[in-house]
């Protein structure tokens, strides 16, 4: 091995190294406690299975690899832990689950430093790798027991083995590009639009050989059919399950059937939205723009003079984030796959900016790295902090008199105060707009309660936005807010982005982001206290 690669080696190591401290690093945040509703999904679908017998886990929003995953795992640590006489190697399904993400968001960047490698310089394939480790949305991923992480993973495996496809010619490539594609379907239906980098691929390269062309065509189809058979079988063998979720699931997606959950949705633009609501915060803003002018030069210089490997970058990326930006539910995990071309576009740029300009592309580099870093930085105090939930409970704690009542909006997979000797309502705010029973259950409640919690943004700003659409909702919170409900606000928590040195602080209210960026692991609880008591009357005239 020369000096050089030696060299490379090394920095390659050490990206990864940062990679997986910032991915593994306090993998069990919560303190116990689990607020994201999917992993509760994926953890219920575990807990039904028992090999041989019943293997059917009864959820298809998800593919069963990671389900599988997690369960064999932690019958392995079961087995382990039975001959080793001690309980120390079993883990929940929850932080197995995380850690699967964790390893999987890890091995992804070497392979973004692979891909990046089949067209550009080493050096150039380490710096796309370390932006990729340094990516916060890759980071937040990586920290849930939800299937993303590995889907991309899958996914960039099934890219890089297409580009070597395309450079060697081997059939051997094309067989692991469909594997690779066979189990990111086992994981996620929709993964079947990546099958139009892979066909494309095989088109141009055999378009002059049509036996050759049918011929790999039949072999990848098949292999990928024989993939995701054997990763989600109980698709087949329970297919009008499966046929009723996915209905269910594209319903949504698209806005036929409306739920509480999707009204942040209503009235925004495709693109529009993800540009402005979710790329700068799980990119960074420099990754963003560096990102987008890097693939429109890729794209131009691909007009330009056509070369297969670009080209095929920008299909792979197009498929993933042009049908998933024009659906109606435009969350966050629909586009987090497309997080690692960000690096790869930006690093592009960069690098044909070394041939224009030494200087402007080193001082591009540096600023890059640099700001990357630090919004990176800022993102991650997230995780060296307490659960702000834990936080603002042990408040509560501390300040309200026991016996106090709280009432609480429901629909969160954790409820606050967690502990005290306190009466807690839950209720549900959603319906508010159209249900008389849940206007009457808030007036009753808004009469014997002490304090009113606001534990997140997903009701009051999501309506507040529409008051044309739910003008009732919207004016509750509006004298909540202005106090006319005779409710104070008197505490305020959050755990927002932060650079701290010293003294010195800088944070970023990231709370208007699309919501499951901040609402599953550090949300903005409001606390309100009663400040003046009015009749259930009254306070039903509010909810009018």
């Amino acid at each position: 091995m020369t000096s050089v690669k030696k060299q490379s080696t090394l920095v390659l190591i050490a990206i990864i190294v940062i990679g997986a401290f910032l991915r593994f690093y306090k993998l069990d945040w919560g303190q116990g406690f689990f607020s994201h509703p999917d992993e509760y999904h994926i953890v219920a679908s575990v807990a039904q299975l028992s090999f041989p017998t019943q293997m059917h886990p009864h959820f298809f929003s998800y593919g069963t690899v990671i389900i599988y995953l997690i369960y064999f795992t932690q019958e392995l640590l079961k087995h382990i832990s039975s001959i080793l006489n001690s309980e120390l190697l079993i883990l929940n399904s929850f932080l197995v689950g995380r850690f699967y993400s964790a390893l999987f968001s890890t091995l992804t960047i070497f392979i973004i430093y692979k891909i990046s490698k089949t067209f550009m310089k080493t050096k150039f394939s380490l710096l796309a790798a370390l932006l990729t480790a340094l990516t916060p949305g890759l980071i937040q991923q990586a920290h849930f027991a939800t299937p993303e992480s590995t889907l991309t993973f899958f996914l960039f495996g099934s890219l890089l083995f297409i580009l070597k496809f395309i450079e060697l010619k081997k059939i051997f490539y094309l067989i692991l590009a469909s594997i690779f594609l066979g189990l990111a379907l086992g994981i996620k239906i929709s993964s079947i639009v990546f099958l139009f980098p892979l066909t494309f691929a095989i088109i141009i390269l055999f378009l002059k050989k049509p036996l050759e062309l049918i011929e790999k065509t039949f072999v990848s189809m098949i292999t990928i059919f024989t993939v995701f058979v054997l990763a989600a079988p109980y698709i087949f063998i329970d297919n009008p399950a499966f046929k009723s979720s996915l209905n269910y699931e594209g319903s949504l997606a698209v806005g036929n059937l409306p739920v509480f959950y999707t009204r942040q949705f209503i009235d925004t633009i495709p693109v529009l939205f993800q540009i402005e609501k979710i790329l700068p915060y799980v990119l960074g803003p420099a990754l963003v723009v560096f990102g987008i002018i890097g693939l429109v030069m890729l794209i131009v210089l691909s007009i330009k003079k056509p070369k297969l490997k670009p080209i095929i970058l920008v299909v792979a990326f197009l498929s993933l984030f042009i049908p998933n930006a024009f659906l109606f539910a435009k969350w966050t995990r629909f586009i987090a796959p497309t997080f690692p071309f960000f690096a790869i576009f930006s690093v592009f740029l960069i690098e044909k900016l070394e041939g224009k300009t030494r200087f402007l592309y080193r001082y591009l580099a540096v600023l890059l790295i640099f700001a990357s870093a630090l919004w990176t930085m800022a993102f991650f105090s997230i995780y060296t902090n307490p659960d702000i939930r834990i936080t603002a409970s042990d408040w509560l704690r501390s300040y309200a008199k026991e016996g106090s009542t709280f009432l609480v909006e429901g629909g969160n997979t954790v409820d606050i105060p967690i502990n005290g000797n306190f009466q807690r309502i839950s209720l549900d705010f959603y319906p508010l707009e159209q249900d008389s029973l849940t206007r009457e259950k808030i007036a009753d409640a808004l009469y014997s309660s002490d304090y009113f919690l606001v534990q997140s943004r997903r009701v009051f700003m999501n309506h507040q936005r529409l008051p044309h659409l739910y003008p009732k909702t919207s004016y509750f919170y509006d004298t909540l807010f202005n106090g006319e409900l005779g409710f104070e606000q008197i505490k305020e928590f959050h755990s927002f982005p932060k650079l701290a040195l010293g003294s010195w602080k800088l944070e970023v209210a990231d709370e208007t982001a699309e919501e499951t960026w901040s609402v599953f692991d550090h949300p903005v609880i409001r606390v309100f206290m009663k400040t003046k008591q009015f009749s259930k009357e009254n306070y039903e005239k509010f909810l009018e």
